[in-house]
């Protein structure tokens, strides 16, 4: 009878063993899980955007870091070539997962999408929202945040400069109240060595970049936002645009294309500035166009249609845009104005510290046209060279139109011996085209 009433405290030592003996195992073979199995979870979520149209830079800084944490196992994979790439970019697909390891600390990634239509206007596109979520052992936080977090931004600066991907941005707006930069990579291919520029003002312009971007501690010396700006002017197929893209190539630069029509207030424009990266180029295109919208519209001359929107983008508002309180959210940056008539410009925003450097896009010199043809047509000396060198003297062509003329054939007697012709044509008739800056090339403001 006794050993009867033993039995369930046996059984119950016996259970204890066996328990005993299984966390043993899985400790010795499967140290992971069970740490996982017995760990108090902890979940960061990392949206793609934080306030109404700030990207958040954690979020693009996963998108490249996590692409080398993708499992060999994984079944799906969203990937894309453009023309300027060498190899297929990979893109994350919903619900996918990463592993990661960061000294012993076991981090779970998880990529998400959602999509939903928007209520108040449903002839809008369907909303889409991203973003990632990372899971780790709750008592791991303080090392996740002060350590891990920082490890990845640091990681993705090395594979981004590794990579040099320059992208170009533009405004788009998701609905009546809110904008947004989007972006697509730079396929432009101008360097400074294909530029069809004076070779002084050339040398010029890329002494002054590199003296910018040695300077940061100089700037923060004397008190002044870390930013350059550059007027571009001429007429028009002189070269301004790519000079622009020349530049974004040179310091491997994002561009941020902003027109200024797409904006609806001060407040809008400011926010546009604050989304932008540090390292950047901004262009604002045919300002003249622009700053005369900006006039009409304070002296009281703009459209019913623009008042009745709203439309309260001032000249001031883009003058502390360039140059005031807001100029300053950021480092590293380039202002870049465009005009084909400078003489228009209000005389604000022209003076030093907004425009530090006035750049003369001038007709094509006979140096410049040597790049073209060493462009086109492969050649750096030829005999019909120094007949045109003599016509260039006179004639007023611009680089767009000798490379115009220079693409019409492959062959380069052909292709010269057109080219002669293009210019005594224009040397007969003339050009209209008053350009403000002959006999200039550069501006200095320091």
């Amino acid at each position: 009878m006794d050993s009867l009433k033993n039995i369930p405290a046996l059984i119950s030592k016996w259970l204890s063993t066996c328990a005993s003996m299984v966390v043993s195992l899985l400790l010795l073979f499967f140290p992971g899980f069970l740490k996982r199995w017995l760990s108090d979870p902890m979940t960061l979520q990392i949206d793609e955007y934080h306030g109404i149209s700030s990207r958040n830079q954690l979020f693009g800084a996963l998108e490249l870091y996590l692409q080398n944490k993708i499992s060999p196992s994984t079944r799906l994979l969203k990937i894309a070539q453009t023309r300027k790439d060498s190899i297929f970019s990979t893109h994350f697909s919903d619900n996918q997962e990463f592993e990661d390891v960061y000294e012993d600390i076991q981090l779970k990634w998880k990529f998400n999408i959602i999509s939903k239509e928007s209520n108040h206007h449903p002839s809008l596109a369907s909303k889409r929202k991203q973003y990632f979520q990372l899971i780790f052992d709750l008592e791991q936080k303080e090392k996740v945040m002060n350590s891990y977090l920082p490890y990845v931004l640091e990681t993705f600066k090395a594979m981004k400069e590794e990579r040099k991907l320059i992208k170009l941005h533009t405004l788009v707006r998701v609905d009546p109240y809110k904008i947004r930069w989007d972006a697509i990579n730079l396929e432009h291919p101008a360097t400074f060595e294909t530029l069809a520029m004076d070779l002084e003002l050339k040398t010029s312009v890329l002494e002054d970049l590199e003296k910018f971007v040695k300077r940061k501690e100089f700037y923060q010396r004397v008190g002044r936002a870390w930013k350059r700006g550059y007027l571009l002017y001429g007429p028009p197929g002189t070269g301004k645009s790519s000079l622009v893209a020349a530049m974004a190539n040179y310091l491997k630069f994002d561009i941020y294309d902003l027109q200024l029509t797409h904006l609806k207030s001060d407040m809008e424009l400011r926010k546009a500035l604050i989304a932008t990266t540090n390292k950047s180029i901004l262009v604002i295109e045919d300002i003249d166009c622009s700053q005369a919208e900006l006039q009409d519209r304070n002296s009281g001359k703009g459209s019913r249609k623009n008042e009745s929107e709203g439309q309260q983008i001032t000249l001031s508002g883009l003058l502390n845009f360039t140059d005031g309180l807001w100029s300053s959210c950021g480092e590293e940056r380039i202002f870049i104005f465009t005009t084909n008539h400078k003489s228009k410009l209000d005389p604000a925003l022209l003076r030093s510290g907004r425009m530090d450097m006035h750049i003369h896009m001038s007709y094509c010199s006979y140096e410049g046209f040597k790049t073209l043809a060493s462009n086109y047509l492969g050649v750096c000396d030829h005999p019909l060279f120094e007949n045109i060198e003599s016509l260039l003297k006179n004639t007023k062509i611009t680089p767009a139109q000798i490379a115009e003329a220079l693409m019409k054939s492959e062959d380069a007697e052909v292709a010269l011996q057109g080219l002669i012709t293009v210019l005594k044509e224009k040397r007969y008739k003339g050009d209209e085209y008053l350009d403000e800056g002959e006999g200039e090339h550069l501006t200095y403001f320091i």
